[in-house]
């Protein structure tokens, strides 16, 4: 008979000491939508085509790497596409460039990397349909990775839902949803900001298309 763990008590659950990331302090606005993150979990961030999720998932790497180490593995667009190249301009990465490194490696080049002494802190991954085979292959991955990284996955959606059902129990699965549509991120977990865990992601865009919806409906 195999060793039965110890129940916990009120007092070793509400004790517990839980790390958190100061996104208070080193990005506010992003503290308003989604407050300050613990130190370990996954993200999953979806939406369709040009709704702003790339943008956002860069926006959160930039935020975690002042102050921890990152890795963003782009699987959707070639590292040496201009397109990727100008959103990394634009977005200033090189502010932060001493904890940020950027690969497209495959699953099993990452597990390889990630189990290196010192291997970044927080992986983000576009997207997670490249990068897992299936299921089961996600599960190994967090189960193995989720209780000492920040694990964040982004993916597609078909209407307001995720795309696929490999990305549905993703979105289960996950601490933090973040569904993105016309350049505003919502955030469906149980924990978010201030605000009420909402986030625009580029204020140029939304207010464009918010006046094209305003033109239309009138």
């Amino acid at each position: 008979m195999s060793k039965i763990k110890k129940a916990l008590t009120v007092a070793n659950i509400v004790n517990q000491k839980v790390n958190k990331i100061d996104f208070e302090t080193i990005a506010p606005e992003l503290y308003q939508a989604f407050g300050n993150p613990q130190d370990k979990g996954v993200w999953f961030i979806w939406g369709g085509s040009g709704s702003g999720k790339s943008g956002l998932l860069f926006e959160l790497d930039k935020a975690f790497a002042k102050v921890l180490k990152v890795i963003h593995n782009e699987l959707e667009e070639d590292l040496n596409d201009d397109d990727f190249i100008e959103r990394y301009k634009r977005m200033n990465i090189h502010d932060v460039a001493d904890n940020f490194l950027t690969r497209d490696y495959n699953y099993q080049q990452m597990c390889d990397y990630l189990d290196r002494r010192d291997s970044p802190k927080v992986v983000s991954i576009n997207s997670a349909t490249y990068f897992f085979e299936n299921l089961a292959q996600y599960f190994e991955f967090t189960n193995k990775y989720k209780r000492k990284k920040i694990l964040i996955f982004s993916g597609m959606a078909k209407g307001s839902n995720p795309y696929s059902e490999l990305e549905t129990k993703i979105m289960y699965d996950a601490n933090k949803k973040i569904f993105t549509s016309g350049y505003v991120a919502s955030c469906k977990g149980r924990t978010i900001g201030p605000n009420g865990g909402t986030y625009i992601i580029w204020q140029e865009g939304y207010e464009k298309l918010q006046g094209t919806q305003a033109t239309t409906n009138n």
